[in-house]
């Protein structure tokens, strides 16, 4: 292979093609400064392409000229010492660079110079780029971190994301935005904002976020709420970014469908992006879409509207890198939220199923009690009714002033309470036949109520009526609804007595019925005994079936109405009964 005739051709070919491709800046010049041999790293540098550099006078770049002249007419090639030079770009600019050269002979035996060209900004600069690099690949992993060790829930990973993006240890934009797919998977609707709406919020979001803990995962997690205060105003712009996912060419589904992030810059033009640019008040954003292999989620919105600094390629690609980790974070919190919905459906479901059953044996097991409480209490009234003659006998045939007179008067007093234990628990068990009538309401609850003033001024208890339904009819059992109020004014004027007080009772027109209202002036209840004034055989007095508000509910929900008690601000209780209104004729 060695002997080929043309294998010496062929490597000078690829050693010329090699050199002139280069992204270093090499140079080859004659010993007039003519460059003979350009890289595509030296065209880069001064502003020329390569091909246009070949010809040119290196000295008409030097600065001074007579800088290469210099060099040429010294020992420098010789001694392989880097030196310092200063050239002139085309755009006039001056850039100072390391040289390395030396000297060989040509193919035809001309004497020619290498250069090697060290540009400090160039390798400022790509070093800047690869720390720029490093950091933000750690900030990724950081990011990994906080939304997959974390354990956070789906308003935390979009809150969480939104920070990496505009924190200054994270992406450091200056306003994020974020737009997710609907449940409905119609509309790519915005979501959640972060970031400042003016100069001012700027620098005091900027000075707090540099106080927080240099570890992204800490201040992901930790974010301060005041800041996000300052968030009304991004967070109204994005309540107004919603393009349906049927708009295939507007420039944000386009970005989403195809998994690729946009640019937008001041001279971008694509259907919907004069509406993001009117809406967000600046002219240049970032759009990385959001995908997962599930297809996409939604997308990020960027921008530096504040600061005014540039989208440099690098801040594109490291948020789209970003869009990716948290596209994928997000469907897990969105999974994990429909999960622990649904597992709360089926405890709800589960909780509602046993308490079915367990209000199914209590309906048995008060079906049997009722049952046999009817038995009992029928053949108990008999007895009752016989002791209470002959006792009462005994009370009216002793004379006065004998003990058995005294003992007599108890037994009579003891049957009569016990008489009304069994009336009221027949009631409660007794199915009642509802003969109903339609009665003016404001004239039944008087007369109920006026029969009890004699009652009440007995126990020095106040009596006020103040009756406001006007001429309304209710369609009731008059009966079953004077019960009722006698009961509530009874109770009232029990709790009232104590202090000599007062029972009022009013009447309303309210949409759809009637309210009726029974106050008084008494201590009120314990809030814990709430829940119990309804219940049967529950009572907080002494005396009494602890059936009088229990029958009183089963009037009231007979009647299609409810029942309901509270304690008065200023002091005592409220009993409020609303009854509906009649139907019209024809459907009672």
């Amino acid at each position: 292979m060695t002997g080929h005739p043309d294998h010496r051709d062929w490597r000078a070919e690829t050693l010329l093609c090699g050199f002139e491709q280069s992204l270093l800046v090499q140079l080859v010049i004659d010993d007039e400064t003519r460059i003979v041999l350009a890289s595509e790293g030296a065209g880069r540098l001064f502003g020329w392409s390569r091909s246009d550099l070949i010809g040119q006078r290196l000295r008409q770049f030097a600065v001074p000229p007579s800088a290469i002249d210099s060099c040429q007419q010294s020992a420098r090639c010789e001694s392989g010492d880097p030196f310092e030079l200063e050239f002139r770009t085309s755009s006039g600019s001056v850039v100072p660079v390391e040289v390395l050269c030396g000297h060989f002979v040509g193919p035809d035996g001309a004497t020619l110079c290498y250069l090697f060209l060290d540009d400090h900004a160039t390798r400022a600069s790509l070093e800047s780029l690869r720390t720029a690099r490093l950091a933000k690949l750690s900030l990724l992993n950081q990011v990994s971190d906080a939304l997959y060790g974390a354990h956070l829930t789906l308003e935390q990973v979009l809150e969480a994301v939104l920070i990496c993006v505009a924190a200054g240890q994270g992406l450091r934009f200056n306003r994020a935005f974020l737009l997710l797919i609907d449940e409905a998977g119609q509309t790519l609707r915005g979501e959640i904002a972060i970031g400042p709406s003016n100069h001012a919020e700027a620098e005091r979001i900027w000075q707090n976020l540099e106080t927080e803990p240099v570890d992204l995962f800490e201040m992901m997690t930790t974010y301060d709420r005041s800041l996000r205060e300052t968030d009304v105003a991004v967070n109204e712009i994005v309540r107004h970014l919603s393009v349906p996912l049927a708009e295939e060419d507007h420039f944000l589904i386009r970005a989403m469908n195809g998994r690729q992030p946009i640019l937008v810059t001041g001279d971008f033009q694509a259907p919907g992006v004069d509406k993001v640019r009117e809406l967000l008040g600046h002219d240049t954003c970032a759009v990385a879409p959001l995908t997962t292999h599930h297809g996409p989620v939604g997308v990020f919105l960027a921008d530096n509207a504040i600061s005014g600094s540039a989208i440099t390629d690098l801040d594109l690609e490291f948020l789209q890198l970003f869009a990716n980790q948290s596209a994928n974070a997000i469907e897990s919190s969105r999974l994990n939220r429909e999960l622990e919905r649904r597992l709360m459906d089926l405890r709800k479901a589960h909780r509602k199923q046993r308490e079915d059953q367990q209000t199914l044996l209590r309906m048995e097991r008060l079906s049997v009690m009722g049952e046999t409480s009817a038995i009992v209490a029928h053949e108990l009234r008999n007895p009752l009714v016989s002791i209470g003659g002959f006792a009462r006998s005994l009370e009216r045939n002793l004379p006065e002033g004998d003990s058995n007179r005294e003992y007599a008067a108890i037994i009579v007093e003891e049957v009569g309470r016990l008489e009304r234990i069994i009336h009221d628990l027949l009631d409660f068990i007794r199915p009642q036949k509802r003969l109903r009538k339609r009665v003016d309401c404001d004239q039944l609850i008087r007369q109920a109520v006026e029969r009890m003033r004699e009652q009440l001024e007995a126990r020095n208890v106040g009596l006020q009526i103040d009756l406001q339904a006007g001429e309304v009819e209710l369609n009731c059992h008059p009966g079953e609804i004077q019960q009722v109020m006698q009961n509530l004014v009874m109770n009232g004027a029990q709790a009232a007595a104590d202090g000599g007080g007062t029972v009022r009772v009013t009447t309303r027109r309210i949409e759809g019925g009637v309210e009726i209202e029974v106050l008084d002036d008494g201590p009120g209840f314990a809030p814990e005994h709430a829940d119990q004034l309804f219940s049967p055989f529950y009572s907080t007095r002494t005396t009494g079936s602890g059936l009088g508000l229990t029958i009183c509910r089963q009037i009231i929900k007979a009647h299609g109405g409810v029942i309901r008690a509270d304690n008065r601000s200023e002091g005592g209780a409220r009993f409020v009964v609303v009854i509906p209104l009649p139907r019209p004729s024809g459907s009672d």
